[in-house]
This record gives C-alpha cells, structure tokens and sequence, in this order.
C-alpha cells in the first residue's frame, strides 16, 4: 500500500546531480478536488506526501521533476456507498515543471513553474466501484524557498492542475454500479498545497558574505587629470567581475581608470556583475588657482611641504596607479606640481603613473623642490599592491576517461581567461590535472595529466603565448579530489 511513498524516497535519495545545483526534496501535500470527490475525513481534501527532484541549468533556471501519493474514501461520490463501505481513491500525481527561480535577498527565492501533469488513480477492491484510470493536465506553481543554511531549505508551494478531461467524468467510472450523486464533470481545476524540505546539493553559495570595494575612497585631481581605481568583488564567495559607471565631470575606462572634465565633484561607483552590490568613491575635480592681479605684499614665499595623492591605493598587480604632488606654500597658497618625478622602488615609472610586477608592500617618493633652508622637500605614498590570480574550481568537467574540455559553458569560461592571458603573459599559471577513483592510481595520475595538457593547449588554440608564459602542469589523479 506504500510501495509508491517508498519509490519515491529513493528515487530522490539516489539521483545524482547531472548538471550545476540539484535540488532533491520532500514534503507533505494537500489537494482540493474541483467538482470531483467527496471523502471521509475532509470533504474534497487528500493529505499525502511526495518527493521532489530538480535540476538547475543556470542560476534562474530549473527543471524539476515532483510526484504524491494519497489516498482516502469518496464519501458520495458514487450511490449507495457511504462511510466505511465507500470506495478508496488511491491518487498519484506526476508533474514535471520547468522553474523561474528570482532571488529575493541573501535567503529568500520566489519560484514559479509551469509544465504537464499526468495522474494516475486507483482502487483497493474489485469488489467496489472502482477510478482506477488516468488523466492529463496542464500544472502551474509558485513558491517560496527558504534557505536554512547552504545546503538545506524550507519550500512552500501552491500548485494549480487544470484538467480538460477528468478521470473522475470518463464513462468507465460513472457507470458504475447505480452511477454518481454529482454532475458528470467536463473539467477540473485541483488545487494543492506543498510544505516540505530540499537538501541544495553541488551549491556552497554564501551570499551573506558578497560584497564590493573601490580604492581609493575619495581623491582629488585637476581637469585633465586620471586617476586609477581598484575594486574588488565578490559573488557566492567567488571573484565577481567589476563594472564602473561615474557621475558627473569625466569618464571611466572599463579597467577602472578616471579621466576628469571640468571642475566639479564626481562620483565613481563600482558594481558587481552578479552579486549587483556596489561601492562608492569621490572625485574633486578643481583648477589651480588663478594668479591674483593685486597680490597682498608679503614675506618670501617658501615650500613648507608636499602631498601625494591617492596617498595609500591597492591596485591589482596589473593595474598602475596615477598621482598628483599638490604644493603647500607658507602664504597659505597651494599650486599643483607639474611633472612631478616620481621614483618607486622596485616599480616602473612611466609619466605619472606607477606599476608593479610582484605584490607586496611598495612606496612611492616624490621631491617637490627645497624648503626653508634649502631642505628638500618630498611626499610619500604607500601601495598594498593584490596578487592577480586566476582560480578555476569545480568548473571544467571531462567526460569519463577523456581529456576533451566539452562544456559550452566551460568553453566560453576559458575563453573569457584567454583574453586576460593574452593581454597579461606574464602571468605565472598553475594548472592542477585531477581524475576519480575508477582504474589504477597509475592511469589516473596519467589521466589527470592530460586533462591538464588539454587545458594548455585550448589556451594556445585561443591565442595564449603559451610558449613564453611560465606554466607549471601538476597531476594529482585521484590522491587529491576536488568534490566528493
């Protein structure tokens, strides 16, 4: 009698993820039949349970496939039949929905779903009056899923079949034995009610620490002037690509380099592509001062000091750094420093720009001229210049003993850090080669190696300088697994 519960639970406990995040869930269900049954309990009502398999092929998108079992008496549905001497209704719906999951903060998920419905009723005695048989619908849902941590969910649903042709108005059922107490129904509208959990399988997504930079904060430059922005991202605990926008005097390159216009205040915004969480920096774009036609006399103007700015930044290693030397006069007077020459240790100097090869903790000095006494006068700024690295986790797969990289995803991924290769070769790049445990430790390290041979040249096959870049192959076979 519960064979079908117990087909159901293993069917979700054993399916394995074929692609992305699976969703495998079970819950308690409540359906009111249109115009169909009565029953014993709770006219009209069936409480059951049922399970629930979903696979998601992109973050919005799921297919998902769900069936119940119930089973209860139909009270006055047929004449005659009444109590414990009424017939039993054995009900198992199957729905397969393709589902459009919005994100509504960190935790909650609105979900709403559409696709075909088949059920399937029965009967416990071939002496009673029987709906055993079938029909089709056409099933919409909506949802909300709740996440209760990374991997486990709380799931509300509300579920509509529309069903053009019920079972419970074919011929074969409502002939029987002295026919029904109801009009034969045309169709049917069933709605249920879903209250269950989902185990979030192939997922580590944390949006609780997602978040933006940008560096510097605030900085100021005169018209014409550029100043170099760094930003970070961060999507599912995963480097999130970086959009800059500006409002106000001047423009923003895509690589996070300020050109400014005329005198005013800007605002540059960092964003992220994915996580759309944002940060803020101000720009005061102001000219030099006019000389004055009637200056007040005074004693000898001198130099007290010099400022650089921005003076602290965190480029990422590729990214150069522009500055400013604005002049500090003992008349109260300030003046912007042209050509400043800069010197920065162990970096590359270029105008007023600065870059750095390796990461680390750098300074840069300028001399602005002589002070007071003839004592030069310098500024300095410091640089916490980031690494630049590239990690590729848990996203190219391989067929079962093959090398082939053949994921379109995976494909357009690389393709995407082939561009970044070419535009940066030297770049230092580790490819790790992993297998799983089928074969012999020695196939796989063999394998895993490759794999990692494969990765080389799809890069070289995309215009990576493979030949003049450092790459280090490594193969860890099956000794070192990179999921369960």
């Amino acid at each position: 009698m519960r064979k079908y519960v117990i087909m159901m639970a293993l069917m979700t406990m054993t399916a394995g993820p074929l692609l992305g995040q699976v969703e495998i869930g079970a819950f308690n269900k409540y359906t009111h039949f249109d115009k169909s049954y009565g029953t014993l309990r709770n006219r009209d009502v069936f409480e059951g349970v049922g399970g629930r398999l979903g696979v998601f092929f992109s973050h919005t998108w799921e297919l998902e496939l769900g069936a119940s079992y119930s089973e209860n008496d139909a009270e006055t549905f047929f004449k005659g039949f009444s109590g414990n001497a009424a017939p039993a209704i054995r009900y198992v719906p199957v729905h397969l929905r393709l589902n459009w999951n919005k994100q509504l903060g960190s935790r909650f998920s609105w979900i709403l779903g559409a696709g075909p419905a088949y059920n399937r009723y029965l009967s416990s005695s071939s002496a009673l009056p029987s709906f055993k048989g079938h029909d089709w619908a056409i099933s919409g849902m909506t949802g909300l899923r709740f996440r209760l941590n990374n991997w486990l969910a709380l799931r509300v649903d509300g579920t509509a079949d529309y069903i053009p042709s019920p079972n419970s108005g074919k011929t074969a059922v409502v002939t029987q034995f002295q026919g029904i107490n109801v009009a034969v129904p045309k169709h049917n509208t069933n709605l249920g009610a879903e209250f269950g959990l989902s185990i979030m399988r192939g997922t580590r997504c944390d949006k609780m620490s997602d978040g933006t930079t940008i560096t510097p904060t605030s900085t100021s430059t005169q018209p014409g002037g550029t100043v170099t922005f760094s930003s970070t991202s961060t999507n599912c605990g995963k480097p999130d690509e970086v959009k800059y926008t500006v409002a106000g005097p001047g423009t923003i390159s895509s690589d996070g380099r300020y050109t400014a216009g005329a005198a005013g205040n800007a605002t540059v915004t960092a964003c992220g592509e994915h996580n759309k969480l944002c940060s803020a920096a101000t720009v005061t774009v102001a000219a030099p001062p006019p000389p004055s036609d009637n200056p007040t006399p005074m004693g000898p103007r001198m130099l007290t000091r010099c400022e650089l700015n921005p003076g602290t930044a965190a480029p990422r290693i590729d990214q150069p750094v522009s500055y400013t030397a604005t002049l500090y006069f003992s008349d109260g007077t300030t003046a912007l420093l042209p050509n400043a020459v800069l010197s920065a240790p162990g970096g590359s100097v270029s105008g007023n720009s600065v870059s750095w090869s390796s990461e680390g903790g750098k300074t840069v000095v300028v001399t602005c001229g002589n002070g007071a006494g003839g004592t030069p006068v310098t500024a300095t700024a410091t640089v916490d210049v980031q690494r630049f690295a590239i990690v590729i986790r848990d996203s190219v797969y391989f067929e079962i003993d093959q090398t082939k990289i053949y994921r379109t995803d995976d494909q357009t991924q690389l393709g995407e850090v082939a561009k970044v290769l070419i535009a940066h070769p030297d770049i230092r790049l580790i490819i790790d080669g992993h297998a799983d445990a089928d074969g012999s430790v020695g196939h796989n390290s063999r394998l895993a190696m490759n794999r990692a041979l494969s990765m080389k040249k799809f890069l070289a096959d995309h215009g990576v300088p493979v030949d003049r870049m450092t790459i280090v192959l490594r193969s860890f076979g099956e000794c070192v697994p990179v999921a369960s």
